[in-house]
């Protein structure tokens, strides 16, 4: 190795552009890494949507590119605000039959508030509505001027599908970059961003970070977010094992004790940069001076959708819903929804656990249902959010921490043995075989300690068409054979749940 001396600018003092891929949603982001890196994740994702942070690191031209793929821009804006600055670069992508989109409109702003050169990637060349100049309008219309519309922004058109043009969007990168003149420090203080943390089953909590100035080794003691590590060993993008990572290298971790937060810095243990990583554990609380406030415990696949998906909560809260609701996180992490979880969620009135991407074991599952808390996963931040909404405004709390389970007789059938069937719309919770059963004729909602149910026994089975079933939840229609039987059942009657 090249002696390093001090500042002066010299080869050894470069260091390889770390670049950011952000755009609209299904604009071709993942698309345009797969060709760049000759891979294939795109089939692997849920909805076509980047759910994962990952970094890895190409060779072109003899120069090295490293970039990071994040799962949506409010990760980007969460390592912004708690590690300065993410990346080197910003490719941001607009499909050129579609334009500059919501999404768009977001990278755009991200980009210029981190202050960080922008290079467009107008994707989808390929299609028959391709429209590079209306494109270029359009984003002039949000302060981004490629140069021939007499800019500085450089604008690449390309087709990530069939790879056109993939090499000038990389020569354009590495443009910017010589510009740039990016510098660090092989033997300085370490500075290391996290990009994505989780706990992994077999080999413990796994941090990925990119090395921004110098060197991360095996065994190093470093610390981030007020934890504690002993590097135990090192992978590169590759898989392979390596014993030390220099500025700009994308690097897996193993060491940590505890999940540290995407965005927090490494350090070294005792340096003077260690109190920019102080954890704070204290529960947040988003929303001020609201009428209704709900308890949250937050989980995820990794750190890094946790952050997206906590973000977009909290936008919720300030945007759409307003001052009316406020929501407090009780504990947010990474991994599978656990016991503690739900006691943690119970121990706060009309508390819920919100899952993304996680399992619900089925003894948690039971425990939660034993509690009378609130288990919900889901696959897309979306339909998080939108299920958010419904919480925050009350009725998806009332209906499953108060009801067992509602239905409406929409119709009766005679059998051959005489048994009457119900066949019964559940309006909310769920219906249970063998569980127990009141009939009342006026909606139990209405009904007070006073009004007496006409029947009370037990169902004795399930029905959905021609197969038998132990369950039916809310909005799906079904037979409902009850024990004993119960001769004065008419359509309109309600059925609940005891």
């Amino acid at each position: 190795m090249v002696e390093n001396k001090g500042k002066n600018t010299t080869e050894e003092n470069l260091r390889a552009p770390i670049v950011t891929v952000m755009g609209h949603v299904d604009h071709g982001k993942t698309s345009i890494l797969d060709a760049i890196r000759h891979s294939n994740i795109t089939a692997s994702e849920y909805g076509g949507i980047t759910q994962h942070i990952g970094a890895y690191q190409i060779q072109y031209k003899d120069k090295k590119i490293t970039f990071i793929d994040t799962p949506g821009h409010a990760a980007f804006a969460q390592m912004r605000a708690r590690g300065g600055k993410v990346a080197d670069i910003v490719v941001l992508v607009v499909a050129a039959d579609e334009g500059v989109k919501p999404q768009t409109k977001e990278a755009i702003s991200h980009a210029l508030a981190a202050k960080v050169p922008v290079v467009v990637a107008i994707n989808k060349m390929d299609t028959a509505g391709a429209n590079p100049q209306k494109v270029k309008q359009e984003l002039s219309q949000e302060n981004i001027l490629v140069e021939d519309w007499g800019g500085e922004c450089l604008s690449v058109e390309l087709s990530a599908k069939t790879k056109q043009n993939i090499d000038k969007l990389l020569d354009a990168i590495l443009c910017v970059a010589e510009m740039q003149e990016l510098k660090a420090d092989p033997k300085g203080e370490l500075e290391a961003m996290i990009i994505e943390s989780k706990l992994d089953r077999r080999r413990g909590v796994v941090v990925s970070c990119i090395v921004r100035n110098g060197t991360l080794r095996v065994g190093d003691r470093i610390v981030s977010g007020g934890y504690k590590c002993k590097v135990k060993s090192m992978v590169d993008d590759k898989g392979k094992n390596i014993q030390s990572a220099g500025p700009s290298t994308p690097v897996e971790v193993l060491g940590f004790k505890e999940v540290p937060r995407v965005g927090d810095l490494i350090v070294y243990e005792g340096s003077e940069l260690a109190e920019l990583a102080v954890q704070d554990n204290q529960p947040e609380i988003i929303g001020k001076d609201a009428k209704k406030t709900i308890a949250v415990v937050l989980k995820a696949d990794t750190q890094g959708t946790l952050e997206a998906v906590k973000s977009s909560l909290a936008e919720l809260i300030t945007s759409s819903v307003g001052s009316t609701y406020a929501m407090k996180f009780l504990y947010c992490g990474t991994g599978d929804i656990s016991e503690s979880d739900v006691m943690l969620a119970q121990s706060a009135k009309g508390g819920v656990v919100l899952g993304f991407n996680t399992r619900v074991p089925p003894s948690v599952a039971d425990l939660a249902a034993d509690n009378k808390v609130m288990v919900r996963t889901y696959k897309t931040i979306y339909e998080l959010v939108d299920d958010a909404k419904n919480i925050l405004e009350g009725t998806a709390v009332e209906e499953e921490s108060k009801i067992k389970g509602r239905g409406q007789i929409i119709k009766l059938f005679k059998l051959p043995s005489g048994d009457t069937v119900a066949g019964t719309k559940v309006i909310a919770g769920a219906l249970k075989a063998g569980g127990k059963v009141s009939v009342y004729n006026k909606d139990p909602a209405d009904v007070t300690d006073d009004d007496i149910p006409l029947y009370t026994g037990t169902i004795k089975s399930l029905h959905k068409g021609q197969d038998e079933v132990k369950v039916i939840g809310k909005d799906v229609e079904c037979g409902v054979l009850l024990k004993p039987q119960f001769e004065g059942l008419e359509v309109g009657m309600w059925l609940e749940a005891r």
